[in-house]
């Protein structure tokens, strides 16, 4: 893979997630009522400033056709974003860089209200790490002229963390393993519920492994292969789980955009994987 090739996987990797979400934001939902209606952190705002009772406010049809409209006008700026992923370059003017900035900050504070869903856990927000650092990594490649080696620590790192806290979840024991969790390993593969938890917990040793692998210098391409095949299978289980239950396009419809939107769980390792392959074989980047 060039160096050219490397850059254009890049920034189909920020496609694809500012894609995957507007398709979210525009057909289905957005955990923005987890602030919205957070009686202990907006009542006070809704009262005060707006007059408005509490009861009132979350009784509202207004109120809820605003969030409504709030969330779709964020898939139209997720798809712009999406858009603009693609057509960057270094003699982009401003304003296209100014708007992925602002899509990378969007998706940190999408992380967070998706772990303020989870009760704040910390593993929740860190599991989106490369969907809300690719952006900015992507701006910083621009920056440096297309510097490819300025990027790999950065990559490394929102991987390790995507994949460590991926694996928290799988052991569960630092916090609950999630039922989706089992759920999609049942329907995928012809094991009982007691082996697919096992079999998730042997999965989150294994995430562990293959992030401490991604600093060892002889081991890297290990780890990064592992979790091209990992993020590349879990993104695409949110499909087989729907089509389990159901050959449809609607099923696919309501699944395929977790798919979108975590594909690049597997490609930025494999950007990594091919990069220092690459760099052994003494290839000038």
């Amino acid at each position: 893979m060039t160096k050219n090739q490397l850059i254009w996987t890049l920034k189909i990797c920020s496609f694809f997630i500012f894609f995957g979400r507007a398709y979210e934001h525009l057909f289905w939902d957005s955990p923005f009522r987890a602030l919205l209606w957070d009686q202990q952190m907006i009542e006070g705002i809704v009262e005060n400033i707006f007059n408005t009772p509490w009861n009132e406010y979350v009784t509202s049809n207004k109120t809820d056709a605003f969030i409504q409209n709030t969330i779709r006008i964020n898939g139209l700026f997720y798809a712009v974003c999406a858009a603009m992923s693609l057509i960057i370059n270094i003699d982009s003017n401003k304003y296209i860089k100014y708007l992925l900035n602002l899509g990378g900050v969007s998706l940190i504070l999408l992380s967070f209200l998706l772990s303020k869903t989870k009760f704040f856990h910390v593993a929740m927000f860190f599991e989106h790490a490369i969907q809300f650092g690719v952006p900015f990594v992507l701006l910083y490649l621009i920056k440096t002229k297309n510097n490819f080696s300025k990027i790999v620590l950065p990559l490394k790192i929102l991987t390790a963390l995507t994949f460590t806290s991926h694996g928290l979840y799988a052991i569960g024991i630092v916090y609950p393993l999630p039922g989706q969790f089992v759920a999609m390993t049942l329907t995928t593969l012809p094991l009982t519920e007691d082996i697919a938890k096992q079999f998730l917990l042997s999965a989150g040793l294994l995430d562990f492994l293959a992030v401490l692998f991604m600093f060892i210098p002889r081991l890297q391409k290990i780890g990064m292969l592992y979790a091209f095949f990992w993020g590349t299978a879990t993104a695409f289980a949110r499909i087989l789980t729907g089509l389990s239950y159901d050959i449809s396009f609607s099923i696919l419809h309501q699944y395929l955009y977790a798919t979108i939107y975590r594909i690049p769980h597997g490609l930025i390792p494999l950007i990594l994987y091919y990069f220092i392959k690459n760099s052994s074989a003494k290839k000038v980047f």
